[in-house]
């Protein structure tokens, strides 16, 4: 009975060694992932990993601009608030420019508006003139108008008159001299018929010598007196004919004069109206050129650049590297800046031991440079994905150091002890 009791409880010890053994895998039975920390297995239920010190806020301080260093007022260790001054660089040439730029602007400025408001002036006495018919070019094409249509009437009238008067032979001139011609005529075949008489009278010697000699006197005044009278009346004739053509002509030019003088009131009108569109345009060309935003943006990249001059702490923390150098040109990264109270470490978890891992969890971190100091930490990530440039699965996670007052420097090789236990 006693014999049997013993090789129960050896079978028994047996059992729950290799049950043990199917537990877990052996210490360094899995070969090392690239980019690993370093996983060492204590027991079933512990772990413990490798992982460097970082900052939970870590700034890098560069500039882009390109202007020398002036002045570097930070070293490595300071302590540094947000906003406070780690360098300014040299901008002596970049204020000079700003200024410059200001009276370019602060002129451009005041020529813009003065351009808008001649402009605005201008097109506002133009539209108001036309408006009132107070246009001085319309108003003289208009009285020109006016002056070539009292013209054309009077023309029209004049001609028609001797047109009137030539056709009905009512010419003053013309009755006048075909008055004086009938008499003329008449006188004189007075005269031929009494001269014929006498002629008689003179051949049969029953008058005298002088008589007759008088009576071919009167008959050659008489014709005399006709010939004038004829030539006058041909005169008369000629001068209305003249008249009338002339009437004609003068009508004609009356209606090209008065045509011309409508066409130039279209002109000024149709230039008025033009002239209201050119000075629009020109309202337009003055207010678009008043834009003067490109200029102002030029500005504001150079006051904005001469603000970035001054360097400033971007965060709370301590200057771990300082890169810029009175003197040399700043351009690149000049300063880091991290945050040495609220530390974490990164590190990783095998496959095997993901499941027993969970946020939250209370870690201890100690270090060789801390001696047998021990801190607490709770991890505050783990990545839900494995890494794929692993050749083993191996979980990214991260490690917030809780305890107050550490020795932990950033950059520092820290280990890691879990106790695995199911969240």
């Amino acid at each position: 009975m006693k014999k049997l009791n013993i090789f129960k409880i050896t079978v028994a010890l047996l059992a729950l060694s290799l049950l043990a053994g199917c537990g877990s895998p052996p210490v360094n039975s899995v070969p090392a992932a690239a980019g690993y920390t370093g996983i060492h297995q204590i027991t079933q239920d512990s772990i413990t990993v490798r992982g460097a010190v970082e900052s939970t806020l870590s700034r890098n301080v560069y500039t882009t601009l390109g202007f020398m260093t002036g002045r570097v007022y930070a070293e490595v260790g300071d302590r540094v608030t947000e906003g406070q001054i780690l360098a300014r660089l040299d901008t002596e040439d970049l204020e000079l420019t700003i200024a410059q730029q200001r009276v370019a602007l602060e002129l451009a400025r005041k020529n813009s508006q003065n351009l808008v408001e001649d402009s605005r002036r201008l097109l506002n006495e133009a539209s108001a003139n036309l408006a009132n018919n107070t246009n001085a070019h319309i108003l003289s094409a208009e009285a020109a108008l006016n002056a070539a249509a009292i013209n054309l009437e009077t023309a029209r009238i004049n001609h028609d008159n001797n047109l009137r008067d030539y056709g009905d032979r009512s010419d003053i001139l013309v009755l006048s001299a075909e008055s004086a011609l009938q008499n003329a005529r008449l006188e004189l075949s007075t005269r031929e018929s009494t001269h014929n008489n006498l002629n008689v009278l003179y051949s049969a010697g029953a008058l005298s010598r002088e008589e007759f000699r008088q009576s071919e006197t009167a008959l050659e005044a008489a014709r005399n007196i006709y010939n004038n009278a004829l030539a006058n009346y041909e005169n008369a004739v000629t001068s209305a004919q003249r008249t009338l053509r002339q009437s004609g002509i003068t009508l004609e030019s009356a209606i090209t004069a008065h045509r011309n003088a409508v066409n130039m009131l279209n002109s000024a009108r149709n230039s008025a109206s033009q002239d209201i569109e050119r000075l629009r345009s020109n309202v337009n060309s003055a207010e678009v050129a008043a834009n003067l935003e490109h200029m102002e943006i030029a500005l504001q990249i150079l006051e904005r650049q001469l603000e970035d001059s001054v360097i400033r702490a971007p965060i709370n923390g301590v200057v771990t590297a300082v890169i810029a150098r009175e003197g040399a040109v700043g351009t690149g990264l000049l300063f880091i800046i991290e945050d040495t109270d609220n530390l974490r470490i990164t590190t990783s978890f095998r496959e095997y031991d993901i499941s027993g891992i969970y946020v939250g969890m209370e870690v201890v971190i100690t270090s060789d440079g801390t001696g047998a100091s021990e801190y607490s930490g709770i991890i505050s990530r783990i990545n839900p994905a494995a890494n794929p440039a692993s050749p083993v699965a191996l979980f990214e996670a991260e490690v917030l150091v809780t305890s107050a007052d550490t020795n932990l420097r950033i950059g520092m090789n820290t280990r890691i002890n879990i106790q695995k236990r199911t969240p």
